[in-house]
């Protein structure tokens, strides 16, 4: 078996004949020519794996080839060797400039010739190697992206047609009241109850082993069931119908979400605690049992008209990892489907690096919301930059300074929630502390005093 397929170019045959006889001994398939023309046309009709080019030639020199070969698509990667006799810093600056990967000066040694085809062959495949990975990756990205397109189109047909059907045989969907990235959400009713519930419908996974997908929903739809508390939204059933529809039965919310809130401006301090603690209270009952949640924002934070007054409640507990957020999982997912499962600029650094995350990164998610709530803004520059770049600013930028934009907000308080968006997990309050610290930092203003039990158990 050849070592490799090689081209040399020298109008001296004696340098032909003795380059070709130490590369042809050393196991390498070896073709000449005498002439820049000649191997021009030569070498666009059978590329070899490297090719050795002189640079004094009559008609056309070496640096003019190599212009020419990299003009030329076929050969245009291909890794060329100058060789000369000229052994000064500018003829070296030439080949080079003019596309050249190395150079070796006359007379010839055998050793030194062997060793640097041998190791511009081996980079030379090795890029290779990688060029075609790449592509498969792309095309793999490009199968997935039209899959999960095809999946959208499907998902958003199918819940325009559910209103007026029976979903498991016991729940009447009645109207659609809401959609995300995740499900459709319904109002709907149980066939033998009457209080209307909310169903939520879990877009269709898209994974060619659906099998796997609804058995984690099936074991995460259970755990959601755990997070019992006054202030998270209650989970009363889920299922998968015998169509592989997954979907959640919750209470049926009324009011307008901490998101619709914030659509017109930033919240007083005495406000921002008012929501602040039951989240907190909801979300520390949830960690005690093991629960993370995973997508906090202010768009999972609702203000239930609860008819005695409003009610915080934390909705979509768990909705990411049913949709398959596992704790290391987030790169892969930037990588294979050019999306996150959550929203990226309120996830904590490990997370949006694709590395184990705990209770910590709620914590995270949370003061970057509470960040939001004070100034109306969030803590990183993103406007409309590409997913990539958000990305790398959440990991590596520092927040700015909530007293930048809020200038009278008190010291103690900007230190709290910066605090919460600390790079390193272990440098982070617990859902718990964030409560209580921003609750003693705003105690100079008047009537913050708060009853939310925080305890988690």
């Amino acid at each position: 078996m050849s070592a490799g397929s090689l081209f040399i170019v020298d109008d001296n045959p004696h340098n032909l004949s003795l380059l070709a006889g130490m590369l042809r001994e050393a196991g390498y398939q070896v073709r000449l020519a005498q002439s820049a023309r000649r191997a021009l046309a030569a070498l666009a009709a059978e590329p070899p794996e490297l090719i050795l080019l002189d640079v004094n030639m009559p008609e056309m020199n070496g640096f003019e080839l190599c212009r020419a070969l990299r003009a030329e698509p076929g050969v245009a990667e291909v890794p060329v060797i100058f060789l000369s006799a000229l052994d000064d810093v500018a003829a070296k600056v030439s080949a080079f400039e003019a596309g050249g990967v190395d150079y070796v000066t006359k007379p010839f040694q055998r050793e030194e010739v062997l060793a640097r085809v041998a190791t511009q062959l081996r980079l030379a495949r090795l890029r290779a190697a990688l060029e075609e990975k790449n592509r498969e990756l792309v095309r793999k990205n490009e199968e997935l992206e039209s899959a999960r397109r095809q999946t959208d189109f499907i998902f958003s047909a199918l819940s325009d047609v559910l209103p007026g059907h029976v979903l498991a045989g016991r729940y009447r969907l009645e109207e659609r009241i809401g959609s995300g990235g995740f499900a459709a959400i319904y109002r709907a009713r149980h066939l033998d109850l009457d209080p209307p519930v909310a169903v939520k419908v879990l877009r269709p996974d898209g994974a060619a082993d659906r099998s796997s997908y609804l058995a984690r929903f099936r074991n995460e739809g259970l755990s959601t069931t755990r997070v019992n508390h006054p202030n998270a939204v209650a989970v009363l059933d889920s299922g998968v119908t015998s169509q592989g529809v997954a979907f959640l039965v919750m209470e049926l919310l009324t009011g307008r979400s901490l998101a619709d809130e914030l659509a017109a401006g930033p919240l007083p301090v005495r406000r921002c605690l008012e929501i602040l603690e039951p989240v907190c209270a909801a979300l520390a009952h949830a960690h005690a049992q093991g629960i993370l949640h995973r997508d906090v924002k202010p768009a999972n934070i609702f203000l239930h008209d609860g008819g005695a007054g409003e009610v915080v409640k934390v909705v979509d507990f768990g909705i990411a990892k049913l949709a398959g957020d596992d704790s290391r999982d987030a790169a892969a997912a930037v990588t294979t489907l050019g999306r996150l499962l959550g929203t990226p600029v309120y996830m904590s650094p490990e997370r949006l690096l694709g590395k184990a995350h705990d209770a910590r990164s709620d914590s995270y998610a949370l003061g970057v919301t509470l960040y939001q709530m004070l100034a109306g803004r969030l803590p990183f520059e993103v406007g409309d930059r590409s997913m990539g770049s958000v990305i790398m600013t959440c990991v590596n930028e520092p927040p700015a300074p909530l007293r930048k934009y809020v200038p009278e907000i008190p010291a103690a308080v900007e230190a709290v929630v910066m605090r919460t968006l600390a790079k390193q997990p272990d440098e982070r309050p617990t859902v718990a502390e964030i409560a209580r610290q921003f609750r003693e930092a705003a105690a100079g203003a008047p009537d913050l005093g708060s009853t939310v039990d925080l305890r988690t158990s």
